[in-house]
């Protein structure tokens, strides 16, 4: 009684297991907890498989079995139990998604947050069969579910895995999560069962997250551990990583697999497998029964075989689960449960993550040394959950957090410090609700090449905690009231074409004693459009800018400035042309064709004429482009050491239709000219005398009894000497002595 005196609080708590139910009194003392009672009593069969209740009827006739056991050793207990549901019924899924974004705008992290959230919803549906059975199913899914944690496995950036996305610019964002549930199902059968035994529950939480509270403290987080939970069926894995625990697993093999090993090689019903398992791992002489009722005796080195063989498939099963929650091997691994007692376990599991041997431990009661009491009978690492869970139960509140989002009530489970983000997954709320969509982007073909023109961002929810406005960031405590303010969506773009194209300047001339200004050519899928015409989805754009002499008398003509011509089609050279009977075209004084280039300033002059076009006419028009065409007429040489460039007079030959003509010929439509230099060999024939010819040339001053000397490369040369591109030509004075 002395106990009870000092005894500040009692927790009574239940761990009801898929075997056994064990029940704990804990009294909590000023430095320390003691166990003042306890009980294990084996479950009816069929009352529970693999961690869930089957028969609510027969796990509560078990549980009030306990109950009144313990009241006999301590009077009136509390009707207040703490209860924890089983690891191995968490649910893990795979959830992905997609997102398009504005390329302009770097990612940053609310917008990775909004991705991740909605690979959790996902995840969830990909867990409800019904999520597709109607409007109902899928208004249920949400609850079906309570989310315990997830974790990134890899991010896309424009399909392309990437390791990070904050910071970067594309055109879309994926996510790849591995995310945790607990089936609401498992909480409800929990109730049911204690409320048919007379009991209440006083707090709840998840096997793992006890054991890993108690096994592994907050201090030793930080590392990169792993807790194996080996029970007989199942086994619970969980993860801790900078702080936090951050995944949560479960392998449906355990322990009794190789009882079961044992069964299958010498014919034994389960509990002589067992018996036989428990001789060997405590050294005892082998001696069963197999269900041919013969009393055997196997040998040693037989057992340690099959046990080996079955521990080594078990550790490597448990090893890739590790590998695949973590994505690599933690720092050590600490392992509870009866399971984790089978020989050669710890070295086998410690090969399957590639770990030194001491770096997998099996902690017993040691690990929780602020627990005392019953250190005889709850000693190994199969009482680590039960004293766990009544640890838990000592802070007189459930690990699931009551909260409301948008008015509706939600229980998030807070295995760390939550925060507005974990509050809304758990509330089956993901990236619709909370980010704008994007208005629908525009693609156009502007001068053949492709533009996207966005739509506007939409406006992203607005969050508030009570009157504040919150993010997601924001940590939240017990009955945080939530709310959202839909988002809003963004303007679908629809500019004008002046707003999404460089329109060039209007050229400016003189045209008729006025002052002209002549707009761009502006083309909407092939017709002439505005600058302020509004553009639509996959328009083509093509804006040309009125230069040429041509396109200026055709925008004259079309607007009635210009009439009375004959379009004359010809071919010069090759080229297209067209040349407008019935008015005389000159620029800046000169006659000129359709290609010529204006310039801001330019004087157009446009009259009539009577007079048709002929060869001769036609030779005028294009003069400058045809003398281009005789460079090879010319050579550059050096006279007196100066450059000098001579042409010679090569003269020109006209055809028509392939027949040779004169320069009076009329021009008719459809005619192919030409027009070439009379000459026609590639390398032009020059002599010296050519240089006088030249209008630069100066003869040098004569000097009195000297003698004029041509020179040629530095050697003396004639007036009718040959001199070709290059030659360096010399005429001077040479004097002699007297």
């Amino acid at each position: 009684m002395g106990a009870l005196q000092q005894a500040s609080s009692l927790t009574y708590a239940l761990d009801i297991g898929t075997r056994t139910i064990a029940g704990i009194v804990l009294e909590r003392q000023e430095n320390m907890y003691r166990i003042l009672a306890s009980k294990i009593i084996e479950q009816e069969p069929g009352a529970m498989q693999d961690g869930q209740i089957h028969d609510i009827a027969r796990v509560a006739r078990t549980i009030r079995r306990v109950t009144s056991d313990l009241e006999g050793k301590l009077g009136v207990i509390s009707q207040q139990v703490a209860v924890a549901a089983a690891g191995r019924t968490l649910k893990t899924a795979v959830g992905s998604t997609s997102y398009p974004i504005s390329p302009v705008e770097p990612i940053d992290i609310p917008t990775v947050q909004a991705l991740e959230m909605q690979a959790v919803l996902r995840a969830r549906e990909s867990l409800n069969s019904h999520a597709d059975a109607g409007p109902r199913a899928a208004a249920n899914w949400a609850s079906a579910y309570i989310f315990v944690a997830y974790s990134p496995m890899t991010y896309y950036l424009d399909n392309e895995p990437i390791g990070s996305l904050i910071g970067h610019r594309g055109a879309n964002i994926g996510v790849d999560v591995i995310v945790t549930f607990l089936p609401r199902v498992v909480i409800d059968s929990l109730s049911a069962s204690l409320n048919t035994a007379g009991l209440e529950m006083a707090s709840l939480t998840l096997e793992p997250i006890a054991a890993i509270q108690a096994a592994i403290p907050p201090s030793m987080r930080r590392l990169n551990l792993a807790l194996i939970d080996v029970g007989a069926g199942t086994s619970d894995i969980a993860l801790t990583k900078d702080g936090t625990v951050f995944a949560y697993g479960m392998v449906s093999v355990a322990g009794d697999e190789i009882t079961e090993a044992l069964c299958q090689h010498y014919l034994l019903d389960f509990s002589e497998g067992e018996r036989l398992k428990r001789q060997f791992q405590r050294k005892e002489r082998l001696r069963v029964e197999n269900v041919l009722g013969q009393r055997i005796q196997p040998r040693l080195d037989e057992v340690a075989a099959i046990i080996r063989s079955s521990v080594e498939a078990l550790a490597t099963t448990i090893g890739q689960e590790v590998y695949r929650l973590g994505d690599s091997a933690p720092q050590a691994v600490i392992c509870i449960g009866g399971g984790s007692l089978t020989p050669y376990f710890p070295e086998a599991l410690a090969r399957s993550l590639e770990l030194p041997a001491n770096l997998v431990a099996v902690r017993g009661r040691e690990a929780i040394p602020d627990v005392k009491g019953f250190d005889d009978i709850l000693s190994g690492p199969d009482c680590i959950t039960p004293i766990a869970i009544a640890l838990n139960g000592t802070t007189a509140a459930s690990v699931f957090m009551p909260l409301t989002v948008n008015g509706r009530a939600v229980r998030l489970l807070s295995i760390s410090a939550p925060t507005i983000k974990e509050a809304l997954m758990a509330a089956g709320i993901g990236l619709k609700e909370l980010k704008g969509k994007p208005g629908a982007a525009l693609t156009l073909t502007v001068n053949g090449e492709v533009k996207v023109i966005p739509g506007s961002m939409g406006e992203a929810a607005v969050i508030r905690m009570g009157n504040e406005i919150a993010a997601l960031d924001t940590p939240i405590g017990n009955h945080a009231d939530i709310t959202i303010e839909p988002p809003r969506p963004g303007k679908d773009a629809a500019p004008s074409l002046q707003d999404i194209v460089d329109i060039p300047p209007s050229l400016s001339i003189r045209w008729n004693e006025r002052e002209l200004t002549i707009p761009p050519i502006i083309l909407r899928n092939g017709e002439i459009a505005s600058p302020t015409d509004k553009v639509v989805d996959r328009d083509m754009i093509g804006i040309i800018p009125r230069k040429h002499l041509g396109d200026i008398i055709r925008w004259l003509q079309d607007r009635g400035e210009i009439i009375g011509t004959t379009p004359l089609h010809y071919t010069l050279n090759g080229r297209r042309a067209i040349y407008r009977q019935g008015i005389s075209i000159q620029v800046n004084g000169q006659q000129a064709n359709d290609e010529m280039e204006l310039s801001n300033g330019d004087v157009l002059h446009v009259a009539p004429e009577s007079e048709r076009l002929t060869i001769g006419r036609l030779h005028e028009l294009w003069s400058e482009e045809l003398i281009s065409d005789t460079h090879h007429h010319s050579i550059s040489i050096t006279f007196n050491r100066q450059p000098m460039t001579l042409q010679q007079d090569t003269g020109w030959k006209y055809t028509r239709r392939g027949e040779p003509a004169t320069s009076e010929e009329l021009i008719h439509d459809g005619d192919e000219i030409s027009i070439t230099p009379a000459i026609s060999s590639e390398e032009p024939n020059f002599i010296l005398n050519d240089i006088f010819r030249h209008p630069d040339f100066e003869l040098p001053q004569p000097q009195a009894g000297g003698t004029l000397r041509i020179l040629l490369n530095g050697e003396p040369a004639g007036f009718t000497s040959p001199i070709k591109d290059g030659d360096e030509v010399e005429i001077v004075w040479a004097s002699f002595p007297s």
